[in-house]
């Protein structure tokens, strides 16, 4: 996981993780997720099933690839509210900021 407020940071995040020789990464903000709509931070588990299929799939031992999901806050109005939600409860990021 990773919040917003470590934007321009992923590079030393990699490299302070355990994750070494990662060959995929599958990056997700848990928003638009497809027929799901936005999941915030539960979104997670779309790129933790992804990196599962490249491990069955392509033989891919687990230690090289990562999932990662860019914690940008959520517009859904019930993980807002939900005082159990794991992720950052605050609105969205605009596009503006999350693509700068």
């Amino acid at each position: 996981f990773l919040p917003s407020n470590l934007q321009g940071k992923f590079n030393k995040m990699l490299t302070d993780s355990n994750y070494t020789n990662v060959e995929i990464i599958v990056i997700t903000d848990g928003s638009r997720i497809l027929g799901l709509g936005d999941l915030g931070a539960g979104g997670m588990g779309i790129s933790l099933g992804k990196c599962s299929l490249y491990i069955v799939g392509a033989g891919l031992t687990p230690r090289r690839v990562m999932p990662v999901l860019l914690d940008v806050g959520t517009n859904n109005e019930t993980l807002l509210n939900d005082p159990h939600y794991l992720g950052q409860a605050k609105p969205r990021e605009t596009d503006e900021v999350f693509y700068k």
